[in-house]
This record gives structure tokens, C-alpha cells and sequence, in this order.
């Protein structure tokens, strides 16, 4: 079975909490402004990384949570306007590229304080009836419409994503929007009232116009772009020509081990699947 991440994460661990007041000096910080994700830069430069207690007080802070603990160190989430002015030695990054310069602990963090922030800015009002939501207790991560009672938790959604082969070759798909050259794997949205394994053959069918059998669960991956919850497969050809049918994506063929394109980046699930397959994992 594959491991995408080790299993309990030793340096990590996310968590729910109140934000101490006052704020901790040794916390360390996943501040966002605008979407983007606010790292400090090192003075040797080094690869940048999470904003500590110091460059955290100099920023106005609103929706600040806590998710968890980092080398035993509180972790705390906040965002900043999108057009604050930012203190030197704080960089900009989107979340995608800073898997590439974050140790993997630390990006996990940003990852769920992402989705946490997101959970928060987009559940202020009730659905039912358009009161305002609260979070009553800090140790809970759910919101509360004090009108009707309406509980809103962090949205999680489930998404397939599949790597079809046919003896040693595998099929690779590729996005007009990704980098030049890139390729990656067939992925989709879980519908209402199916099954992963009826949406594997399904998106793979819709995509790419082939048939699949055999489909076996490899891993899954949180995926916070801006809730997911990648959950991968093997899936073993059995018939059927590419066909490009839903105008999802740019091209999808077949290649074998040896001559293999530019690949997704290490930190994804698809990453990990094409490696784990390649190296005999089937």
C-alpha cells in the first residue's frame, strides 16, 4: 500500500484550540494575505519559511485560529488584508509553489490552515436562514447559527484520482493550464450517490474514453486547493482508444518506464502514485 505521508506525522500534529491570549512567543505562523501565503525569508538565504512570533506581531491579524502543533510548537492560522502593506523580510507565495520550498511538515500546516481559513471566510452566514454563524467553542471546529441552530463544519470533498496501466505502460494526462511539458493523471469529483470506484471508471471513461477493471485503493492525500480529499487508485486497462471527450483536458496518452515526461510535483499524491507504480508497485 503506499504511504504519502508518515503515519502519525511525528512534526506535525494538527489540533483545535483557542488562540492563548496573550499569543505565545514561540508559536509559528501561517498568515495569508489575498490567498497567498506570507513567508519569512532567510537571512543566509535559505529556503524561506513559516513566520515566527515576531513577524507574526507585526501584522493586523483577523481570523486567527489554532491547528495544531509544529516540533511541539503551537501553530496558529491568520489573514491579513489583501492590500496591507507588508513588513521587510516577509515574502508572497501561492500554496502550490510553496510545496517546493516548505519542509513537508510545515507545508501540511499551511495546507489545513488554508482550508481553515477558508472555512471560516465562506461560512459567516447561515444557509438556512442567513443569521449570523459563530464558533461557540474554540476547541470544536464547527460554526453555529445562534437563530436556527444550523452547525456548519469544514468542508471536505472527495475526489478520485487514477493512474490506468496496461502492463508496463501507464496513461498520463495533461491540463492547457499546467506548466509546459507536465503531465499528470485522471482526477474528478466524487457525484452525489456514487462510489469511489463507480466515479473512477467514470471520470476515466469521460476523459479519456477508455474502460477500466481491477481498480484498487493505493493512498489518499488531503488536497487543499481548497478542500479536497484525493483518494488514489490503480486501475488496469481493458479496452477502449483515447478519445478527449469532455474538453477537460489538452492530451492524454500512453508511455512506458523509460521514457517518462515532466512529472507532478513531489509533494502530490499523483507524484506519488507514478513513482510507486514505476518502481513496481502493482
Amino acid at each position: 500500500m503506499l504511504a504519502i505521508f508518515p503515519t502519525p506525522d511525528e512534526r506535525f500534529s494538527p489540533g483545535c484550540d483557542a488562540v492563548p491570549d496573550p499569543r505565545p512567543d514561540d508559536a509559528r505562523w501561517c498568515v495569508y494575505r489575498g490567498g497567498d501565503l506570507l513567508l519569512a525569508a532567510a537571512p543566509d538565504d535559505g529556503p524561506p519559511g513559516l513566520l515566527d512570533a515576531a513577524a507574526a506581531a507585526g501584522l493586523s491579524l483577523t481570523r486567527t485560529h489554532h491547528v495544531g502543533r509544529l516540533d511541539g510548537h503551537p501553530v496558529l492560522a491568520g489573514e491579513v488584508a489583501p492590500g496591507a502593506a507588508l513588513p521587510d523580510g516577509l515574502i508572497e507565495s501561492n500554496l502550490r509553489a510553496a510545496s517546493s520550498v516548505l519542509r513537508p511538515a510545515e507545508w501540511s500546516a499551511a495546507a489545513l490552515a488554508s482550508q481553515v481559513l477558508h472555512w471560516d471566510r465562506t461560512t459567516r452566514f447561515c444557509g438556512d436562514c442567513g443569521s449570523t454563524m459563530s464558533q461557540p467553542d474554540p476547541r470544536e471546529r464547527a460554526r453555529r447559527c445562534g437563530q436556527c441552530g444550523h452547525v456548519v463544519y469544514p468542508r471536505v470533498s472527495p475526489c478520485v484520482i487514477v493512474l490506468v496501466h496496461d502492463g508496463e505502460r501507464l496513461l498520463l494526462t495533461r491540463q492547457a493550464s499546467w506548466p509546459a511539458g507536465r503531465y499528470g493523471l485522471v482526477a474528478g469529483f466524487v457525484e452525489a450517490g456514487e462510489s469511489l470506484e463507480a466515479c473512477v471508471r467514470r471520470e476515466v471513461d469521460e476523459e479519456t474514453g477508455l474502460c477500466v477493471d481491477d481498480i484498487a485503493y493505493q493512498g489518499s492525500q488531503p488536497w487543499p486547493f481548497p478542500h479536497q480529499l484525493m483518494v488514489g487508485f490503480f486501475a488496469r486497462y481493458t479496452g477502449g482508444e483515447v478519445l478527449l471527450r469532455d474538453g477537460e483536458l489538452e492530451d492524454a496518452r500512453w508511455f512506458e518506464p523509460g521514457a517518462m515526461p515532466t512529472l507532478p510535483p513531489r509533494l502530490s499524491i499523483a507524484r506519488s502514485l507514478i513513482e510507486h507504480f514505476l518502481q513496481g508497485g502493482r
